[in-house]
């Protein structure tokens, strides 16, 4: 049986709007291959809007399979198949796919891993987002200042290591003594900052005034502040996801001049970055990471704390939402 977790209901909890069902493993055509999942990331600000039916772009049709990044292995292959084996790894990527034992996939949706490994799940696509940022959007150049929140995520991580191979001065900043150390073992991070002992807007002021060239935020609201604030010119403060606005479940009502009034004179810029618009340049971006991870130029942190079966995905999810992840947080099923 193919056991799945899906959304069986809109809600703003988690345990509420989901359920387990178990169906038969599905029979594949010609054109198409049967993928097991053995580890998926959790991705649970994207899910948690997805099960309180706020993401525009996507029709549910209960019950809906949700999830987005898996890898596995490959068990069965239609007979038009000819480039995919039997045995191969794979890593999936596709909204609405994850989160059960079995998947059907086509060939257009096959990504070749060395290995399905947490570690490979976590360069794509986390990593690929991380790299298209710094290529595309943020614009990243040899010696700039980058500051980035929520350093010790599952993107962060890989952010900040790619941010000193380029040169640059980074400053990452967490919210726990192990994310420091996560931070620290790096050796990517020039400064290392801790929102729960310091006062983040304080300490930019003071040390990065008008110096930010780019500032990498996932939380916003009060971050987003001390990032624009301190953008030096030319800046640009890149918008990559919205953490406290989610987490809140509505957007913070604010009367206040509008944000050109404080770039417009530096010439500086707000940018957002979405992975799925830069989709012809993830080979590329899978290429260099998978590159760099092999020959120990990159380390991928996957978060310490063990999660087993389609069940555990709801305890992983409440777990990163309560902030306490370091690194990519995965269920092995």
């Amino acid at each position: 049986m193919n056991n799945q977790l899906v959304i069986s209901s809109f809600s703003n909890d988690i345990r509420n709007a989901t359920r387990l069902i178990s169906n038969p493993i599905p029979k594949i055509h010609a054109n198409e291959i049967l993928v097991k999942n053995k580890y998926v990331g959790i991705n649970a600000l994207y899910d948690r809007e997805l099960y309180r039916g706020h993401v525009p772009y996507i029709n549910i049709t209960f019950p809906y399979v949700y999830g987005v990044e898996a890898v596995g292995e490959v068990i069965e292959v239609g007979r038009n198949i000819k480039k995919v084996k039997v045995g191969h790894t794979v890593s999936t990527v596709k909204v609405g796919t994850a989160y059960q034992e079995y998947q059907v996939i086509t060939e257009a949706e096959y990504i070749e891993i060395p290995e399905a490994t947490p570690e490979y799940l976590t360069l794509n696509p986390t990593g690929v987002s991380a790299y298209l940022a710094i290529k595309n959007v943020a614009e990243l150049k040899p010696g700039e200042t980058i500051v980035v929140s929520a350093a010790a995520g599952g993107l962060g991580h890989i952010l900040v290591q790619l941010a000193k191979q380029k040169g640059c001065h980074v400053v990452g900043i967490c919210g726990s003594s192990q994310k420091e150390a996560l931070l620290k073992s790096l050796n990517a991070c020039d400064v290392i900052l801790n929102h729960k002992k310091q006062n983040i807007e304080a300490y930019l002021n003071d040390h990065y005034a008008s110096k930010i060239n780019v500032g990498f935020d996932s939380v916003g609201r009060h971050m987003f502040d001390a990032f624009l604030n301190n953008l030096a010119p030319l800046g640009r403060l890149v918008v990559s996801g919205l953490a406290t606005e989610i987490n809140e479940g509505k957007f913070q009502e604010i009367t206040a001049p509008r944000v050109y009034e404080s770039i417009y004179w530096k010439g500086a810029s707000v940018r957002c970055f979405m992975n799925h618009l830069y989709k012809d340049q993830h080979p590329e971006a899978r290429d260099f990471l998978f590159n760099q991870y092999q020959k120990g130029l990159l380390k991928v942190k996957v978060d310490p704390v063990k999660f087993n079966g389609i069940a555990s995905i709801i305890d992983a999810s409440e777990y990163l939402l309560a902030g306490k992840s370091c690194g990519k947080v995965v269920v092995k099923l």
